[in-house]
Parts: structure tokens; C-alpha cells; sequence
């Protein structure tokens, strides 16, 4: 584990990665790094979607964008409706998936959800598992592929779980100058 990866050497549209598991110690940790770094301004696209049990679909979506943004709740509305037209929610669906808790959804909805969320937040990070991007890369409708194509090319992504590097780079480090100065002086 390490207390020095420097968020601020990475770029957009690159992934990094860590092999450990978000629900692990050092994935906790790594998030509430970047966290700190980017307060308020990182979406997690979690394997199972990461919808709050008790809190109906709507409140999933927009309470996230609400806290850290305090925007109107009418526009946040205006970008979720927005979200599920680039998605291709059909229109006639739309009431009673707002209305439900996350328990009575399909792991794909939930997944779906999840990117309703991310895209309405329009973090300056995306932390995502490795089970959610294999999920992306087959069974996900090409409406969610495009969408997320979209969403990473403008921002660094944070891909942790096993097999995490074999997608990313490492999370750059920072460097102790007086250790690199010594070690360049040998």
C-alpha cells in the first residue's frame, strides 16, 4: 500500500490501476485518496452499481450531483432526462425506474444506474472495477459503451480489482527529491 501516489500527475483519458478490490483496505484507501485530491468530483461505476438500498433510483442519481454541485434540482432533473435519452431509457419506463429501490432491479439495471449517475455528476474522476468494465465491454447495450467512450476520454480513470493492470498503467508515485537526489549522487 502506498500514502504516495501523486493524482496529480495523472491525465485524462488514462487508466491506472491497482489490482486490489475497492471493498479491500488498500482500494479504500486509494479512493479516499483520490477523494481528498478531488473532493466532491469522483464517480465510482462499482460491479454491482453501488445504489444506496434504501434510497429510490431518483434519489441515487441526483443526491450525489446535488451535494457537491448545489445545483437547482430542476436542472439536475433536465441532465438526468438528458443521460437517459443518450442512453436510450425508453421514455414509458422512466417513472417507475425512479420510483424503485435498487433491490428490485436487475444487476444490469443497477449497472446502467450507476452511469446515469457518473454522467450526471461529470466528475473530474472515474474510479471503476474491473467487474463493471467486463460487464461494459460485453453484455452492456453500445448506447452505454459510447456514453462511457465519451465520459473517459476527458478525464483519468482509476480501474481497480484483479486484472486491473492488465488494462491500466501504476498510479504514479511521488518522489522523495532528497532520496532521488542521493540515489543520482551515487
Amino acid at each position: 500500500m502506498s500514502d504516495d501516489w501523486d493524482f496529480s500527475a495523472c491525465q485524462a483519458g488514462v487508466c491506472y490501476g491497482l489490482e486490489s478490490e475497492l471493498r479491500t483496505h488498500e482500494g479504500r484507501h486509494a479512493v479516499a485518496g483520490l477523494q481528498r485530491f478531488a473532493t466532491g468530483a469522483v464517480a465510482c461505476l462499482q460491479g454491482g452499481g453501488g445504489l444506496v438500498s434504501n434510497l429510490r433510483v431518483w434519489e441515487n442519481l441526483i443526491l450525489p450531483a446535488w451535494y457537491h454541485e448545489s445545483a437547482a434540482m430542476a436542472d439536475l432533473e433536465v441532465r438526468i432526462a438528458a443521460v437517459l435519452d443518450v442512453l436510450a431509457v425508453a421514455e414509458e419506463e422512466r417513472a417507475s425506474l425512479m420510483a424503485s429501490l435498487p433491490a428490485s432491479l436487475s444487476r444490469s439495471q443497477c449497472r446502467v444506474l450507476a452511469l446515469v449517475r457518473a454522467l450526471v455528476q461529470a466528475p473530474a474522476w472515474l474510479v471503476v472495477e474491473v467487474e463493471w468494465l467486463e460487464w461494459l465491454q460485453g453484455a452492456a447495450n453500445i448506447h452505454c459503451k459510447e456514453a462511457f467512450g465519451l465520459l473517459r476520454q476527458d478525464r483519468p480513470m482509476l480501474l481497480l480489482g484483479a486484472g486491473a493492470m492488465l488494462h491500466a498503467e501504476p498510479l504514479p508515485t511521488i518522489v522523495d527529491t532528497k532520496e532521488s537526489d542521493a540515489l543520482a549522487e551515487r
